[in-house]
């Protein structure tokens, strides 16, 4: 009973969309969409009586301008008189009111097990999605990672050669220090003064003019 009131209107059910890949969905599996009272009478298994008098023209008729303001026994009694005069007995009416509310618990409960099932499936493609999107979520990270462990090997690498710069330039230093000749261990001043005096004794050696 269930299944047959959407088979109707829609052959796919959410088994059949579950099939569909996951890109597809959304065109494929739609969220069920509810029906007017007409047709919902139209596709029941069990249809309302045919008569001319229903329960929905009978109630068109209690809702008439002409029994506005009336009593509730005014308007019994008015709605009565017609059927009477149409030949219709008010069981039918009433036989007419219970099956179209049969048709509308069975309706309501259609497709609240249709709209439970579109639920699921949609929690499951949630489901299916987020632990999609887990994957993906951890590979970029092992790839963050593995960048910043590149950038720290990096740093380390050239804190290493720092070092080994600052090694090369000592060795080099002292190796230098080692060709360069002593240096004298006579004072400055002293050297000055021996060369200052070497250039004034031929001055003041005796020549005889003076004689």
């Amino acid at each position: 009973m269930l299944n047959g009131w959407f088979g109707k209107f829609d052959d796919k059910g959410p088994q059949a969309a579950a099939a569909v890949p996951v890109e597809r969905y959304e065109r494929k599996n739609v969220s069920p969409s509810l029906e007017t009272f007409e047709r919902i009478y139209e596709g029941a298994p069990v249809k309302p009586p045919g008569i001319t008098y229903g329960i929905q023209k009978v109630a068109d008729m209690a809702d008439s301008p002409h029994l506005a303001g009336m009593s509730a026994e005014f308007k019994r009694k008015a709605l009565l008189m017609a059927l009477h005069a149409a030949n219709t007995d008010e069981g039918e009416v009433l036989n007419d009111l219970v099956i179209r509310q049969r048709i509308l618990k069975e309706y309501e409960e259609s497709f609240t097990e249709r709209m439970n099932q579109f639920e699921d499936f949609q929690i499951d493609q949630n489901r299916q999605q987020q632990a999609e999107l887990d994957v993906i979520t951890a590979q970029y990270m092992a790839r963050i990672r593995a960048n910043q462990e590149e950038v720290e090997k990096c740093h380390r690498e050239f804190r290493a050669w720092q070092e080994n710069k600052r090694q090369e330039l000592q060795r080099f230093t002292e190796t230098a220090a080692l060709c360069v000749p002593q240096e004298s261990t006579q004072p400055i001043e002293a050297v000055e003064e021996e060369e200052m005096a070497s250039n004034v004794m031929p001055m003041l050696r005796p020549t005889g003019t003076f004689r």
